[in-house]
């Protein structure tokens, strides 16, 4: 996720006078600038499959790959069979939540000028008014992850936008660009370096985990529909995968009942033609013991994103980020 803040201070600046500001102006640069780092992405991602081919080839591993040998090709020269670069695109909750707080809080209900918004943003919320402005932005204007189709199809403009544009690129290797979505765990320290955001969340917080999980407690409708927000998008154009997160409470999935609950939620999963979601079972109370005596539970195992880890061996950040997902019943 680029640094929404720094677009909207490039539209200010674009716009000498205030009222010329548009949520239509800072859209289309927003299309610009995704544009833009897509392209940027594409060269920097080339220059190391370059410095790979010419400075570090892998003949062992190519030994491995289908048709290496028999193109008399290394890996990294195109030898294989599919030569696709795979990139991820992420915080399109953020993205999506901020956009949806900006257009009703300055531009419908003009409680703010966008000059003034900007100036907010860049104190961090810091006084009274910066937290009455936050409490705002985080608790009244609609998210994504509760099936409100508004908020949802901005996020899937936008995520259709980079699928798009990073599939028109190629790389060294004569294999094309794939889009995806996911963090693994990278959204706790890409955040760090993302300012405030018109979503309340503040400077350096993370991310929203997963790719297209939503973000942390703003999934207020239960889980199915955030399954139904994540249908929305075009999921098919995540050619290179995606990741959902979802927690869920021990108890409702106690007995023979809360396993036809979570069969019935599969079920519904796999009707919206989603690509990928996995599952934690488990109380906060558990992992906040678990983080005050880790010798207790050694053998505590979490879904991260993407991939599974004993939770005592996490960062204290991935394992704040785990406990403050939002823990469903079904």
């Amino acid at each position: 996720m680029f640094n929404l803040l720094k677009v909207m201070e490039l539209v200010l600046k674009r716009n000498k006078d205030n009222q010329e500001v548009s949520f239509d102006a800072l859209m289309s640069e927003i299309r610009s600038d995704i544009c833009e780092y897509v392209k940027l992405m594409v060269e920097g991602s080339n220059i190391c499959d370059v410095g790979h081919r010419d400075w570090a080839p892998v003949p062992l591993l190519s030994s491995f790959i289908n048709d290496c040998i028999e193109n008399g090709k290394d890996i990294t020269y195109g030898g294989g069979r599919y030569n696709f670069s795979g990139v991820q695109g992420i915080g399109i909750a953020n993205l999506s939540d901020s956009l949806m707080a900006l257009k009703r809080f300055v531009f419908e209900e003009k409680r703010m000028s966008f000059a003034e918004f900007i100036e907010v943003l860049e104190s961090n919320f810091e006084g009274k008014e910066g937290e009455r402005v936050r409490a705002r932005l985080m608790n009244r204007y609609e998210k994504y992850g509760n099936d409100i189709d508004e908020v949802d199809a901005m996020g899937a403009d936008l995520l259709r936008l980079f699928c798009k544009e990073v599939e028109t690129y190629e790389n060294p290797r004569g294999g094309y660009f794939t889009p995806g979505s996911y963090t693994v765990s990278a959204h706790v320290p890409l955040g760090a370096v993302v300012g405030a955001t018109p979503d309340g969340r503040l400077a350096g917080e993370q991310l929203a985990d997963g790719g297209l999980s939503p973000m942390l407690g703003k999934d207020q409708q239960g889980p199915t529909a955030v399954l139904k927000s994540v249908s929305k998008l075009d999921n098919y154009l995540l050619s290179n995968g995606s990741l959902l997160n979802v927690k869920f409470t021990p108890s409702t999935l106690e007995g023979e009942q809360g396993i036809t609950k979570l069969g019935d939620f599969l079920r519904a999963f796999m009707k919206l033609k989603l690509q990928h979601i996995q599952f934690n079972v488990l109380n906060a109370e558990t992992l906040r013991k678990a983080q005050e005596k880790p010798e207790d539970y050694a053998g505590l195992v979490v879904r991260v994103a993407g991939y599974s880890a004993f939770f005592v061996e996490l960062s204290k950040e991935i394992q704040d980020d785990i406990i403050r997902r939002t823990a469903h019943e079904l």
